[in-house]
């Protein structure tokens, strides 16, 4: 009987830490912080489901997706996993090397008013490719709402991710094939 109570005391510090994730939060006026919340106190605070927080979950594989709710876009797209409200965005595992760049842009873009720059030199090379039809859309975006700026830069971590991977990707094709 004293065995088991000694696996009951050491097991419940283990229980009370299961779930905990590291976030990247950042909110409207430009505070960030790391921190350690667990799925539930998530679900509270940006009024999320269950399965919409397990979506980001990175022991699952999901497809990507971009989920629309009532008070959150839910983003999970291949490195890039975040929560985006009115107000605060949280990112999950921001110390992940294709993370890193998004968090550091997400500080820049929304402390600052140069919403119009990318993420690295790729990103420009994607801006020129996008021809003259798509530039004037994205340059007036220093007047949109916290939430848009947020999924703005998420999106353009996307693209650089991708981008680079098919670089990539292209550069092994060509070394195999020639």
């Amino acid at each position: 009987m004293a065995d088991l109570e000694d696996q009951l005391v050491h097991a419940r510090p283990i229980a009370r830490n299961h779930g905990l994730r590291l976030w990247f939060h950042i909110d409207a006026s430009g505070n960030s912080e790391l921190i350690e919340i667990d799925k539930l106190t998530m679900m509270r605070r940006c009024d999320l489901a269950a399965c919409d927080v397990r979506l980001l979950d990175p022991l699952f594989v999901y497809p990507s997706r971009i989920l629309q709710r009532k008070n959150a876009i839910v983003l999970n797209m291949e490195q890039i996993r975040c929560i985006i409200t009115a107000d605060e965005v949280f990112l999950l595992n921001p110390l992940k090397s294709d993370v890193v760049q998004c968090v550091e842009e997400l500080r820049r873009r929304l402390t600052t008013a140069g919403a119009g720059d990318f993420l690295q030199p790729e990103g420009a090379e994607l801006r020129k490719r996008r021809g003259r039809l798509f530039s004037n859309i994205f340059d007036n975006s220093t007047d949109l709402p916290f939430e848009f700026k947020a999924f703005e830069v998420a999106l353009e971590a996307v693209c650089t991710l991708l981008d680079s991977q098919v670089r990539k990707t292209t550069r092994y094709q060509f070394l195999l094939f020639s």
